[in-house]
């Protein structure tokens, strides 16, 4: 599997692509314009990158995003004892489910009600645009540990058969 470096530097080459797309005539004619202003990309490039360092799939093992939680990791900790690595947290439809509603229950709820907090205001483009760079950030994660285990299995059949040719011919 990739190590969390790696993940990283995907993830953010992912980001500046869809960043420069951004400005083609094919996204334009896809994405509202609303979608495009600046502070709707900030809080899309913000949420993505947030997601990255700290909302990875491998929160279910003792990983760089589970430790950079600090003190806060304590919400974690029943996933790596419920799930085993690359299991629920690293499906496609539930892994961003449950870290999301994680995040949601564990930090924002008590949060908004601690210091009472109204976000019935919060314009619908910017929870959008927050939650789309997060599941984002998620999904390529885990698209690039599929990418990642099809062609090492690939790779590692292919060696044992010129192991055999080889093996053969002598």
């Amino acid at each position: 599997m990739p190590n969390g470096k790696t993940h990283v530097k995907i993830n953010i080459t992912l980001l500046l692509g869809i960043l420069l797309s951004l400005h083609t005539n094919f996204m334009k004619s896809y994405i509202p314009a609303e979608y495009t202003e600046f502070d709707t990309i900030a809080i899309f490039s913000f949420a993505l990158i947030f997601g990255t360092y700290y909302l990875s799939p491998d929160l279910d093992i003792k990983s760089e995003p589970f430790k950079r939680w600090g003190i806060l990791k304590y919400i974690w900790w029943p996933y790596q004892k419920i799930f085993k690595h690359r299991g629920k947290l690293h499906h496609p439809l539930s892994g961003p489910i449950i870290i999301i509603s994680t995040v949601g229950l564990f930090i924002i709820v008590p949060v908004v009600k601690l210091f009472n907090l109204d976000i019935t205001n919060i314009p619908t483009k910017y929870l959008i645009s927050l939650l789309t760079g997060i599941v984002i950030s998620i999904e390529a994660h885990i698209l690039t540990d599929v990418i990642y285990t099809k062609v090492k299995r690939k790779s590692t059949k292919l060696k044992k058969k010129l192991k055999n040719i080889c093996t053969l011919k002598s």
